[in-house]
């Protein structure tokens, strides 16, 4: 099991205080596991108080003992009641704070109620997300080396696919194979989405007409699953020769995420597909060329929009029913909904150590998808694919 060290989690508290101090936030509670993660290195059921300057310190509620084995972060405080929290954060600030910080886009509005009314009554409660989300999005060394650890995951998969895919098996079995083949080399099998509601598997394999099956989530592809409690991803229906498969998927390793989509076919695939294919390769080499630190992300966006308008795909662009996303990529990292988006409107600029799967695909109504999806790194001249499986449509 590798710890994040201990020197990230100090650089990573540092930032925070230096943007409490900015925003004239006198204290953080971190509370959600994404967030515990990052800032302390363990998801032990704890809340991180942070005071603006000054030690931090982890009130923990179970388990100390781990929580002390995994995360450099001391004092560690056993919690057996909410009194133990208000005199952490007491304690951490030397007195009084005024005003504290908490994340108000995943806290339940529970807990908001018992931190505002009785355990910080006196105190004005104000919104941190969107400062966390910041300091999350550009990526330390030692992340990268996570992030890329985890693509030799997704590479290792796409490699298997020709091996494993034979007509008459299901979309289901050859997504069992792969997690299996997945679980194996270090993938844990758990994503974790900030988006309320948002909810992730492993692989998304979709075969000829189930590849345009939409789903509930905010996700250009879905496909029927296998049971409407959880409607998205590979179905029961068999594999057949002549069908491009989509072979979306998403694996973790240490907490980093990669995404990754490779397409396959058994024998020929359709004419109109593989010109869909095409599209989404040029799709991939327009982002390369525009891509680069102070590029901004909703620019790109229109610009990966006009391509395809340009090349005639406009009609099954990103969905081929209304609503469509609005976005063609989204950030990476111990979440997989991180910023950047590449997104409709968008005014942030790339920074060098951001990372985010860019997914451009074609889904054809009684056809199925043409996608190919990247993990990219913004490096100092431009954008380098973490992902190193052939991007070349395989053909069996």
């Amino acid at each position: 099991m590798e710890k994040v060290p201990a020197s990230e989690i100090a650089n990573r508290i540092a930032m925070l205080q230096k943007r409490l101090g900015e925003n004239g936030v006198d204290a953080a509670i971190i509370r959600q596991n994404a967030d515990l993660f990052y800032f302390t290195g363990t998801v032990q059921d704890a809340h991180l108080v942070v005071p603006s300057s000054g030690e931090p310190v982890l009130v923990v509620r179970r388990s100390v003992e781990r929580a002390e084995a995994l995360s450099p972060i001391r004092p560690v405080v056993a919690m057996k009641s909410f009194g133990e929290l208000a005199r952490a954060v007491l304690e951490a600030c030397g007195g009084e704070p005024r005003t504290i910080g908490v994340e108000l886009d995943v806290m339940p509005v529970n807990t908001f109620s018992l931190y505002s009314r009785k355990l910080f009554a006196d105190q004005e409660l104000v919104d941190i997300s969107g400062l966390i989300r910041q300091i999350r999005m550009v990526k330390s060394a030692w992340e990268i080396q996570m992030l890329k650890a985890a693509a030799s995951i997704s590479t290792l998969l796409a490699e298997s696919v020709p091996q494993l895919l034979k007509p008459g098996m299901s979309e289901l079995e050859l997504s069992a194979e792969l997690e299996c083949i997945s679980r194996k080399a270090g993938n844990y099998g758990m994503y974790r989405c900030r988006a309320f509601n948002m909810e992730m598997m492993f692989v998304h394999i979709l075969a000829g007409p189930n590849g345009a099956v939409p789903s509930y989530t905010d996700a250009p592809t879905g496909g029927p699953g296998i049971s409407p409690a959880l409607g998205q991803g590979a179905g029961r229906r068999k594999i057949k020769p002549g069908e491009i498969v989509s072979v979306d998927t998403m694996v973790t390793w240490n907490g980093y995420a990669n995404d990754q989509t490779r397409n396959f076919c058994i024998g020929p695939p359709p004419r109109r597909l593989v010109e869909a294919y095409e599209f989404v390769r040029s799709a991939h080499r327009r982002l390369k060329a525009l891509a680069r630190p102070g590029a901004v992300t909703g620019e790109l966006y229109e610009a990966i929009w006009q391509l395809a308008k340009e090349a005639g795909w406009a009609q099954w662009f990103m969905g081929c029913q209304d609503p469509r996303i609005t976005f063609v990529a989204h950030g990476l990292g111990v979440e997989v909904d991180e910023f950047p988006f590449i997104a409709e409107r968008q005014k942030l600029e790339l920074r060098e150590g951001m990372v985010f799967a860019f997914e451009p695909k074609i889904i054809i109504p009684d056809a199925g998808i043409a996608g190919l999806e990247n993990t990219y790194l913004v490096t100092d001249k431009g954008i380098e694919s973490l992902n190193e499986a052939t991007e070349e449509l395989v053909i069996i």
